[in-house]
């Protein structure tokens, strides 16, 4: 009997992402050019198809070929207000698909920042430092910020101050509450009494529920292909997961790096894929995988 090709159902786009690529195909098909401020999602594949109907790119020197009156678009991830106030002032017109979870992160980044700020706080912020959405975040604070990426960054930390803690909306949630369970512990170890100490959870649900899902189908397929982007963190994170529960798990951006030796010998193949790929990618590799194993 021939494998058995399974999509992940769990696998694809995320609504944020979604979301960002239904603006850009809906101002693609009318008259006039139309840009993103960065990559709208990490995956090339997906870029390509999307640069084919017209989306240019644009980094954040957007003068630099940037035409007034484009309609530029802010990806999911989200923009300090100044990079709105510097679009408008070039002339762009402006389509912000920041992702709603996102938006409800600035917010309470912001007001959080001015409460701490009267009263010598900080924000912490769990996440990659550098990442677009943290950037973002940063421009909605006061300047009283610290982000962090693990527990080696506990030192950045003023356990003495009263503290509110975010994450990034796509970290880890266990690593995020390992953290902040650490904090806790040693806000109260300093002050001797009930720190003030306020924490949020703020991960994404559609990105903690992937990690579950991700190794329920992991370890219910003799070989797992994943598919994502080469930039794409979430694709790492996921994919490193999928290879703990399933070492037989081979990471692609596409339908050009499948070895016909990776299905020999099994009677089922899992195809899974990052929030920023897309489903028919996933659809191509699970049809590619199909004929090599017709031919076997």
């Amino acid at each position: 009997m021939k494998p058995k090709v399974e999509i992940d159902p769990s696998a694809g786009f995320c609504s944020g992402v979604r979301r960002a690529i239904e603006v850009a195909e809906q101002l693609l098909s009318q008259p006039g050019g139309v840009a993103c401020l960065g990559e709208i999602v990490h995956n090339e594949s997906e870029l390509s198809r999307l640069r084919h109907l017209g989306l240019k790119i644009l980094d954040h020197g957007v003068d630099s070929g940037f035409a007034p009156g484009n309609k530029v678009i802010i990806r999911a991830h989200g923009e300090p207000p100044a990079t709105f106030e510097r679009l408008k002032s070039v002339g762009a017109g402006v389509y912000d698909a920041t992702c709603p979870v996102v938006i409800k992160l600035q917010q309470k980044v912001s007001i959080a920042s001015a409460a701490m700020k009267e009263n010598g706080g900080t924000v912490v912020i769990f996440g990659k430092p550098g990442h677009p959405e943290i950037t973002g975040l940063l421009g909605y604070s006061s300047g009283n910020v610290v982000v962090v990426s693990g527990q080696d960054d506990l030192e950045l930390v003023d356990l003495s101050k009263p503290l509110r803690i975010f994450s990034q909306t796509t970290s880890d949630l266990e690593a995020y509450r390992k953290f902040c369970d650490t904090i806790q512990s040693g806000a109260e170890k300093v002050s001797g009494s009930t720190p003030d100490v306020i924490i949020y959870q703020t991960v994404c649900g559609q990105v903690s529920r992937r990690k579950p899902d991700i190794e329920r189908f992991a370890s219910s397929h003799d070989v797992i292909v994943f598919v994502s982007g080469s930039e794409s963190s979430n694709g790492k994170y996921l994919s490193g997961i999928s290879k703990r529960c399933n070492p037989r798990t081979f990471v692609v951006t596409g339908t050009g790096q499948i070895k016909p030796g990776w299905f020999e010998e099994i009677s089922s193949v899992g195809v899974s894929g990052a929030t920023s790929t897309p489903v028919w990618l996933m659809q191509q590799v699970a049809a590619e995988i199909t004929e090599m194993i017709k031919k076997n």
